[in-house]
């Protein structure tokens, strides 16, 4: 049985629609950029410098590399040594927002022992744990080294860093539903009301029932005691 031209069209379009979306949604995620900064010196008021490059494809699917934009001059390798002979650290930031050039734009950072940058010679792992939107929430950094053992390294192999690059979507935690907790207390709230307010009654008209028995007992008890105390004497 043939299916009817408007079913066909409509399934058609819908199709048409889904597979734009997908190529859509490619395309808002592929080739962010995301400027990586660092810095050998000490200190709050330490100047950062361009260390490279992430380029991410999709942050969905965890894909993203790092290019570095240039080798370590002899310069930039004294104070990695300098960092090291004061057991400093080696810092990193980044934006918050991939693709942006805005110098005001707030930053992330994060750290590790420069010792260990300086004998896993430059190889490192940058994690960016991101939301749903794409903002950078923070960046970690490690190395494959465990702890520094004080080995050395020559100046040939602090050129270029080997770093890769790890995507970690943050997703949302569950909200708590407070607006049916506050009508559950409310309703609650209106419940005893009612139920203070359904028998205003006084005392004896909501017990009469078992105060008149005991009352009439008592008549009838003192009645008796009269009774044969007359007959005692």
């Amino acid at each position: 049985m043939a299916l009817p031209t408007s079913k066909i069209s409509i399934f058609i379009f819908l199709s048409f629609s889904c597979s734009l979306l997908a190529i859509l949604d490619d395309e808002f995620e592929g080739q962010s950029s995301l400027l990586v900064e660092h810095t050998f010196d000490t200190g709050a008021d330490a100047e950062f410098s361009r260390r490279g490059v992430i380029t991410i494809s999709s942050m969905k699917s965890n894909m993203a590399h790092f290019a570095q934009e240039s080798s370590l001059g002899m310069e930039e390798k004294s104070k990695l040594k300098a960092l090291i002979r004061k057991g400093g650290m080696y810092r990193i930031r980044v934006p918050t927002k991939v693709g942006t050039t805005d110098e005001n734009m707030p930053y992330v950072s994060t750290f590790m022992r420069a010792c260990a940058l300086y004998e896993s010679r430059l190889s490192d792992v940058l994690t960016l744990n991101v939301d749903q939107s794409g903002n950078i929430l923070s960046i970690s950094a490690t190395t494959y080294i465990p702890y520094c053992t004080g080995a050395t390294v020559s100046d040939a192999a602090l050129s270029n860093f080997n770093t890769s690059v790890e995507i970690i979507e943050t997703a949302s935690g569950p909200v708590p539903d407070t607006q049916s907790y506050m009508q559950k207390l409310e309703q609650e709230k209106v419940e005893k009301e009612k139920g203070a307010q359904a028998d205003n009654r006084s005392f004896f008209a909501k017990y009469w029932m078992y105060i008149v028995p005991v009352f009439f007992l008592l008549i009838l008890s003192n009645n008796m005691d009269s009774g044969q105390e007359g007959r005692g004497q």
